[in-house]
């Protein structure tokens, strides 16, 4: 029977027997450089700048000084007992924001008691019967007018229009009306709302992290031994200090990630990889390089935030799945490299690719220019 031989060991043992102007023949035949010229010419550049060890080490810091300052110093809004069994101690960076613009007797400071003497507005009510839930603790909460992104835009439509816009407790949106401010003041409601916020911001139950009223729109899910919805949790959370100060606490942890991440890249030295004679290719070199550089600041983010992100969940399952343990800002800016990356593994290269090319023939061309021709007698 006889013995089968693979493509690969004859081509192996034919080559050996081929004389070097054959191999030169096969190697540079026209069809055979133009097929590797081709595949070198079309190849996809790599979506992704890849990392050294160095950089591996500075994104494993950065999100290992985040996750302590984040069980350190962020901690929790406040002292609590949780769930009757679990004694939890606050942040103490929260608790000195919340001293701030109060003196100790909790009355405002004098700049904070004008603004709120003079921006009196039709939205601030601490009560109204037409409102379920709607109590002195919730109102800031509820109201929208109160919330700083975008409390400018329905606190100004409810001064104009001489009205509080508010959810209930069920999260169903109404329109109250409640007294109608002076005409000539109407003109000013931006600042009226900027006022009124500023005076609102060092009271005892603060105002809400943005966005944070929508979040009575999710009338949804079962969570704990309460079967609380999210809409629930989310205004206990904010009954338990989980403010615009405590968002300021929770921004630390991110911040530490920020700083050294982007500090490292800003005092790397990036030299440009092939500086060329001519202002056209600096130009195209020096932006080829810029888009690496910034694909690689923002793959260590991603990297350095996750892991900061990754702390935070071990975090809350030490506080014993207590929701006022989340770090929402470390949440939100991983959801934003997260983006961030997907749009950089999507982008469209036909310009990386040929800039890459560009450059090779470049290269090629000064290899060839450096050829030393010598000449015989």
């Amino acid at each position: 029977m006889p013995r089968f031989v693979e493509p690969t060991s004859v081509k192996t043992s034919l080559s050996k027997e081929w004389t070097w102007d054959d191999q030169f023949f096969l190697n540079y035949h026209p069809e055979v450089a133009e097929a590797k010229i081709r595949e070198e010419v079309f190849r996809n550049p790599a979506l992704l700048p890849s990392l050294s060890s160095l950089d591996y080490a500075i994104v494993g810091l950065s999100g290992l000084v985040a996750s302590i300052v984040d069980f350190l110093v962020v901690r929790i809004p406040k002292n609590i007992n949780y769930l009757s069994h679990y004694q939890q101690k606050g942040s103490n960076f929260t608790s000195w924001l919340r001293s701030l613009g109060v003196d100790q007797d909790g009355k405002l400071s004098p700049f904070l008691q004008w603004c709120e003497d003079v921006c009196k507005v039709p939205y601030d009510q601490s009560i109204n019967p037409e409102n379920k839930g709607f109590t002195p603790k919730t109102h800031r909460l509820l109201s929208l007018g109160h919330d700083p992104l975008f409390g400018l835009i329905f606190g100004s439509i409810d001064i104009f229009n001489g009205s509080l816009t508010t959810f209930d407790i069920n999260g169903k949106l109404q329109i109250i009306k409640t007294f109608d401010l002076p005409q000539e003041e109407k003109f000013f409601a931006p600042f009226i709302w900027l006022g009124h916020i500023v005076s609102d911001l060092c009271t005892k139950m603060g105002i809400p992290i943005p966005s944070w009223g929508f979040l009575q729109l999710l009338q949804i899910g079962s969570f704990g031994t309460s079967q609380k919805t999210v809409a629930e949790i989310s205004r206990w959370m904010y009954l338990n200090g989980y403010d615009l100060r405590h968002f300021v606490t929770m921004s630390v942890s991110v911040a530490v990630v920020e700083i050294i991440v982007r500090a490292y890249q800003y005092l790397s030295v990036d030299k440009p990889i092939h500086p060329q004679s001519s202002l056209y290719s600096f130009d195209v070199n020096k932006e080829t390089s810029q888009i690496q550089a910034n694909l690689k600041l923002h793959k260590m983010l991603f990297l350095s935030h996750t892991l900061a992100a990754s702390g935070n969940a071990i975090k809350v399952f030490a506080y014993a799945g207590n929701p006022l343990a989340i770090n929402l800002p470390q949440w939100l800016v991983l959801l934003k490299e997260s983006v961030i990356m997907v749009k950089a593994v999507t982008r469209d290269t036909s310009f990386e690719k040929v800039i890459r090319n560009r450059i090779k023939i470049s290269q090629e061309w000064k290899e060839i220019q450096d050829i030393k021709i010598r000449r015989f007698d």
